[in-house]
């Protein structure tokens, strides 16, 4: 055990995205299949005093052309909720932020999974849903990769009603529910964040998907590649800034998760990284290290040395 963690300070307070104005500091969990350095990390991390844990998944890894070459499709991608509850049952203070692919799952399953994270997680949950870029992954789930947009606006709005009615019926265009409940409902409204983008346009959301954002997410997550360009990151951030309140919604109540891809920044610029986003109008920033700097212990070594030289900034 690491001196960092005998000298862990536990704390059930959780804030909720956009309630203050501090900047919300986590990172990504690097792709550890080894149960044991996963633990070990994620203590490590909560007891650095960071916000946020992100991870995504592939349910399955569908291997295409346009998969990017730094990326393996064989790298040990856990399932979200699964993995969720086991990180939950090991930390007591982070907020768990799950990527998922939501048109790949029944939405009935999908909502029952997220409330029974967030209530025995302490309602520590930040659910990030998108469409997915791998058609074939998609695909192979079942789902029709053309009617992908339409179904996750439906699935977000039938999830939302079953978290907080006690009976729902819906008939829409691809989903219909009679009468049905979800018990026990979460405690709380869960938080429903978006992403978006691909590879081919360096993380850059379409307008469509902006929109869908601006209309019906609590925040936007940002994709991998977008982070590469801090430019083109604050321009989709002012945009999507523009269209939250175009719809009359409270701008500053919708979180933006920027990304820092901590392999590729020298340390000097940390600190201005993170003050930029911040100005930008971030209230969320997430260190990229996913593919990591060697070992569980390295990766624990630098994210000390980050919160080292940027604490003051958060």
């Amino acid at each position: 055990m690491t001196g960092v963690q005998q000298q862990r300070v536990r704390s059930a307070v959780v804030r909720s995205p956009g309630t203050e104005r501090r900047l919300r500091v986590g990172g990504d969990l690097p792709y550890f299949d080894d149960p044991v350095e996963l633990r070990d990390y994620v203590q490590a991390f909560e007891d650095l005093g960071y916000d946020h844990l992100g991870f995504g998944e592939h349910v399955i890894s569908a291997r295409t052309d346009d998969w990017p070459s730094e990326i393996s499709p064989c790298a040990p991608w856990h399932e979200s909720f699964v993995q969720a509850a086991y990180l939950a049952a090991i930390t007591s203070r982070v907020e768990l932020t799950a990527s998922v692919l939501l048109p790949q799952r029944p939405v009935a399953l999908a909502a029952k999974q997220a409330a029974e994270v967030d209530l025995l997680s302490g309602g520590r949950l930040r659910l990030s849903v998108s469409v997915g870029w791998n058609r074939d992954e998609v695909r192979a789930l079942g789902v029709d990769p053309a009617v992908r947009g339409r179904l996750i606006e439906e699935q977000v709005e039938v999830m939302r009603r079953l978290w907080e009615e006690p009976f729902v019926n819906h008939r829409g265009e691809y989903l219909e529910l009679h009468e049905v409940a979800l018990n026990p409902r979460p405690q709380r409204p869960l938080p429903v964040w978006m992403g978006g983008g691909s590879f081919a346009d360096g993380g850059v959301p379409q307008p469509a998907v902006l929109d869908r954002m601006a209309r019906l997410a609590d925040g936007f997550r940002m994709f991998g590649p977008l982070m590469r360009d801090t430019g083109a990151g604050v321009k989709v951030v002012q945009r999507l800034r523009e269209l939250v309140a175009g719809y009359g919604r409270d701008v500053d109540a919708f979180g933006i998760e920027a990304r820092i891809p901590l392999q590729l920044v020298p340390e000097q610029e940390w600190a201005p990284r993170l003050a930029d986003w911040r100005g930008a109008g971030a209230t969320h920033v997430t260190l990229s290290n996913r593919r990591g700097a060697g070992g569980v212990q390295a990766e624990i070594a630098r994210l000390a040395r980050f919160a080292e030289l940027t604490r003051e900034t958060w």
